[in-house]
């Protein structure tokens, strides 16, 4: 079987294994990559509405475009991505790695399909939260979010490049799942580096040249985000520096993946022969 034969089996089995949008991973998505975003970016408007609406001095900031969908690029990315990450591991180190091993012998094929499966349930929830998100603010919230406009530049380039993100970080995630080989260790570590490390790295000394460089900040960056740092890149360069994270991961997936390959040959070798 040809290589892109083989990755199109892989991706219709993983469809399966997921069991689609009505599989367990996919149903875990739905609190925190879809829910809570929606939940947490209209409550603040209605509390800041809120505040507009009250004869009192108390100065309200209208919300641009730039700064609309910033829950949706948060947890609605880095949902997704945690669960591209369990997956991995768990296909890759878990009960049903070897089954892995027999049905796909090309080690990137299995993992492949995995950021592809993931990636574009996570693109497509992404555009359609931000498009959602775009459209709702400046009617619902006119008083700070008249200034929110999904035909704009910025909300184009939101649109575009949101989901975009969205599917670069599910290759991470798989990559990581890969490597590590432990579903809740993956996701742990995944959660750990996002909202620990590349946040609290501005804390070391020339910390704020080093989160320049942080992975998932660039990829915000990336969508047009405002952000309170600006990377050595533009937001184009942005996304294409995690791109380059994702592949390089993805790489160490596949190798850690070949690894593992290589350990159950030999221990199914010394077995046979004792």
């Amino acid at each position: 079987m040809n290589a892109l034969a083989s990755l199109l089996r892989a991706i219709r089995a993983e469809t399966v294994r997921s069991a689609g949008l009505r599989g367990p991973l996919v149903f875990a998505a739905l609190p925190v990559a879809v829910l809570l975003p929606l939940i947490v970016t209209f409550g603040v408007a209605a509390v800041a509405e809120r505040f507009a609406r009250l004869p009192v001095e108390i100065q309200v900031t209208s919300v641009q475009t730039s700064n609309a969908v910033y829950w949706v690029i948060v947890f609605t990315v880095m949902g997704w991505a945690v669960i591209a990450a369990t997956a991995g591991a768990d296909a890759t180190a878990g009960p049903g790695s070897d089954l892995q091993r027999h049905l796909f012998p090309r080690v990137w094929t299995g993992p492949a399909a995995r950021w592809i499966v993931y990636g574009v349930y996570a693109a497509i929830t992404a555009l359609i939260l931000v498009a959602l998100v775009l459209t709702v603010l400046p009617f619902a919230f006119p008083l700070v979010y008249e200034g929110v406009d999904v035909t704009s530049p910025a909300g184009v380039r939101f649109l575009l490049t949101v989901p975009a993100y969205a599917f670069i970080a599910c290759g991470v995630g798989v990559g990581l799942g890969a490597v590590i080989g432990h579903p809740v260790v993956a996701a742990a570590v995944l959660l750990a580096w996002v909202f620990v490390i590349e946040n609290a790295i501005a804390l070391v000394p020339d910390g704020y040249t080093l989160q320049g460089y942080m992975p998932f900040l660039n990829g915000q960056f990336g969508t047009g985000q405002e952000l309170a740092f600006t990377p050595g890149w533009d937001p184009n360069g942005a996304l294409l520096y995690l791109l380059g994270i994702a592949i390089a991961v993805f790489a160490l997936g596949c190798a850690a993946s070949l690894l593992r390959r290589s350990r159950t040959r030999v221990s199914s070798t010394n077995k046979t022969r004792s």
